[in-house]
């Protein structure tokens, strides 16, 4: 239980001014401000500046982001912004306001300054020590070893005080909250190390391990901070925007040269002029200068079918250019575009899922309460069979080496690197347990249309010889509106064929066949049927759609739906990773069972004309499914997989039912989905095994007294960087450290 603060002083009342308003709020969030809080260290804080609402009436709610420890405050009115951080730094935190991550990321620098400064004075009088008590181990005696240890003493003072001085600050906010911390045991050994070694000083009688005790701090400080440098790189460099985009390079004109060059896609400002090419996908918002183009706009817009847009027209990010090229005004870039906020929303939605608190609390909890168990039976027990001083030494060596830190802290990080793996390989994942479940997951079913079809199905012949103008109207008018494919296609020729009156009507959708309507005075049925063309070709699976007036049939329609050309890699890999594969679609039987042959998938386990409810029995029926589809089309089978995957259409909606969403078009990419799913929960399995099997056998020789705490000291955080070095390994992560910089 948190107790309110005596008295909360005024001295931030100047973030409600005018000036700090215009920076730090928006006008759609009047109330609403971003702070960086400086002394996050754990779940404990998170607990506590989340509680802060309960302490002030003007203070509406706090949500923190652990991973970024920026907390993004509601007030009940604009003038109350001096109220949170003053609250905050009662509680021994300090809260800065940020306007953007841009802005917390440079607090988040200058909070590692703080650290830099630690390790530096803890490396300082440690290698200091280490030189005195290497002086006394080669014999140094009488006056000598008495004022070596004098001198050392001196210098584990600010070692004690300063270094270790976060540590204490996450006991008392845990033990202040009746929480375990892993520190428990750090500031145990320090303190007992310390006060032991000052008390034998005094009286001069027994050992001292002023080196033990320091060298055990920096080496502590620094693994913790080489694992604080990996989790900004995860928190502050995951940039979904460019995982949108083959490469980091576009053509900019240069109005000096009065030619195009490429330039990294970063470097684009506001009033750049940019060339883009076929296939490639447009890296900003802008106007364009061509006279027309074509682009796919499906991941804003789900909107399989390409747009015509026109000269002076905007063009979003994200956007595949279908025509030749594209001369664009640059108009946002970056995380300003209409998708960059699309792909933040969603950052900053599973950067919540590094924080892992459930984890880290059970965990921590369970194991400090294990190390402090047998610290306290062992000391009695050997105090009994030794003495107090053996004791005492054995004990300390013992919680050097079984601290926990290393477990805990790093394999949040390995779920951690293996989501940031996912986003440069283009996965957007809702949920990290969805690297568990991919192990479990025996059953996949396939949606058909726009799943491992392209979506996008092409008139082969249309005989419009028999139909009028009145007629091509009302099919217009009846297909205009429909989002299905074959109406798209429909449509879009009818459009380049010429201009046709649109007439209202109400069409009627009957599954599995087509639409009805009254037009005009006459009832028109545009309903799939069985005729094939002959000159079938390869990859194509033909499809015709009848067009009948008044019950009489006025023309037949032949449409190819094209194979995706990557999905019968996709299958066969799949399938020799011991995979069930199941195509479910509400097509037609011959088209379903076509489609399956052409990508070798059983007919039995094929299910055709089915509807959205019979999907959704099928695949609930199923243990251990996922389900892989286009997005909301499918939202119902979604919902009833054990992991669900959205293939394209518009990747907000998409993520709002499923689990994973594929940023690219490549269906084969989630081969490596897979594959790090694996590799992510061998590597969990694999640090798990390290740790309790390095914990129990160096403890146990701890206690036997095979390990002297020095040894112990420097034991410790090798196991951390072991684990460290496997979650890279396991991850695929292993560059990361290339780029990692003091």
């Amino acid at each position: 239980m948190i107790n309110a603060p005596d008295k909360i002083e005024n001295e931030y009342d100047y973030l409600s001014g005018k000036s700090f308003k215009d920076i730090y709020t928006t006008d759609e969030n009047p109330n609403v401000m971003k702070f960086y809080i400086e002394g996050i260290h754990c779940t404990g804080c998170l607990s506590i500046i989340e509680n802060i609402p309960t302490l002030s009436d003007r203070i509406k709610s706090v949500t923190l982001n652990l991973s970024t420890k920026i907390a993004d405050v509601i007030f009940d009115n604009p003038d109350s912004f001096g109220e949170f951080p003053s609250i905050a730094r009662k509680l021994g935190y300090r809260a800065h306001p940020v306007k953007d991550q841009l802005d917390s990321a440079e607090r988040y620098k200058e909070e590692n300054k703080s650290y830099l400064y630690r390790i530096g004075v803890a490396g300082v009088c440690a290698g200091n020590i280490m030189l005195l008590s290497a002086s006394i181990y080669a014999g140094a005696g009488g006056i000598f070893k008495h004022y070596f240890e004098i001198i050392s003493f001196a210098l584990a003072l600010p070692v004690v005080i300063y270094c270790v001085l976060p540590f204490y600050s996450n006991v008392i906010i845990a033990l202040s909250n009746k929480t375990a911390s892993v520190d428990i045991p750090v500031v145990f050994v320090v303190l007992t190390g310390f006060l032991l070694s000052a008390n034998n000083l005094l009286i001069d009688s027994g050992s001292v391990y002023f080196d033990s005790v320091t060298v055990f701090v920096f080496l502590l400080l620094v693994s913790r901070y080489f694992l604080r440098l990996i989790q900004g790189k995860i928190s502050y460099d995951n940039d979904l925007f460019s995982s949108l985009f083959d490469e980091n390079k576009v053509l900019r004109y240069d109005e000096v040269s009065g030619q195009y060059s490429y330039m990294p896609v970063q470097g684009l400002n506001q009033t750049d002029r940019i060339l883009i090419k076929k296939g490639q996908r447009c890296p900003v918002d802008g106007r364009l200068l061509s006279a027309s183009c074509v682009f796919n706009l499906s991941v804003l817009t789900g909107e399989l079918i390409p747009q015509k847009i026109f000269k002076g027209s905007e063009v979003y990010a994200g956007s595949i250019l279908e025509t030749e090229e594209a001369e664009i005004d640059v108009l946002r870039t970056g995380n300003e575009t209409r998708i960059g906020a699309v792909l933040e929303n969603i950052k900053s939605n599973y950067r919540e899922k590094l924080e892992f608190e459930n984890f880290s609390r059970i965990y921590s909890t369970i194991f400090t309460i294990i190390v402090i168990s047998i610290s306290f039976t062992g000391f009695f027990i050997l105090s009994g069979l030794y003495n107090t001083s053996v004791a005492l030494t054995r004990i300390m060596s013992f919680a050097l080496i079984a601290c926990p830190c290393a477990f805990v802290f790093v394999l949040p990080l390995t779920i951690g690197l293996s989501l940031r793996q996912a986003g440069k390989d283009g996965f957007l994942i809702k949920d990290y347990n969805v690297f568990e479940k991919l192990r479990k997951t025996r059953n996949i079913y396939f949606d058909k249309t726009g799943t491992l079809s392209k979506g996008v199905f092409k008139i082969l012949k249309w005989d419009k010889n028999r139909l009028s103008d009145s007629d091509i109207s009302a099919i217009l008018s009846m297909e205009a509106n429909s989002e299905h494919p074959v109406a798209r296609s429909i449509v879009d020729d009818l459009h380049t064929s010429g201009s046709f009156l649109q007439i209202n009507c109400e069409p009627e959708t009957v599954y599995t066949k087509g639409i009805k309507a009254d037009v005009a005075g006459h009832f028109y049925e545009i309903y799939s049927d069985d005729q094939k063309l002959q000159n079938d070709t390869d990859g194509i699976v033909t499809r015709s759609v009848s067009i009948y007036k008044d019950n009489v049939k006025l023309s037949t329609i032949f449409l190819g739906e094209e194979i995706k050309g990557d999905a019968k890699e996709l299958i066969e890999f799949l399938k020799s990773n011991g995979f069930e594969i199941y195509l479910l679609s509400g097509d037609k039987r011959d088209n379903v069972e076509r489609f399956a042959q052409g990508l070798s998938i059983p007919l039995e386990n094929t299910y055709y004309e089915k509807y959205p409810e019979e999907k959704i029995d099928i695949v609930r029926k199923s243990r251990n499914t996922i389900f892989i589809g286009d997005g909301l089309n499918d939202a119902g089978a979604m919902s009833a997989s054990d992991i669900s995957i959205a293939v394209q259409g518009s990747a907000d909606q998409s993520l709002r039912i499923s689990d994973v969403y594929l940023l690219n078009n490549e269906i084969s990419s989630l081969k490596k989905l897979f594959s790090l799913g694996n590799a992510t929960t061998q590597t969990v399995k694999v640090n798990s095994a390290l740790s309790v099997t390095y914990n129990i056998i160096t403890g146990a020789l701890a206690l036997m007294g095979f390990i002297n705490p020095l040894a112990a000291a420097i034991l410790m955080p090798i196991s951390s960087l072991l684990l460290l070095l496997s979650s890279l390994a396991g991850t695929g992560s292993l560059g990361l450290r290339s780029k990692l910089s003091l």
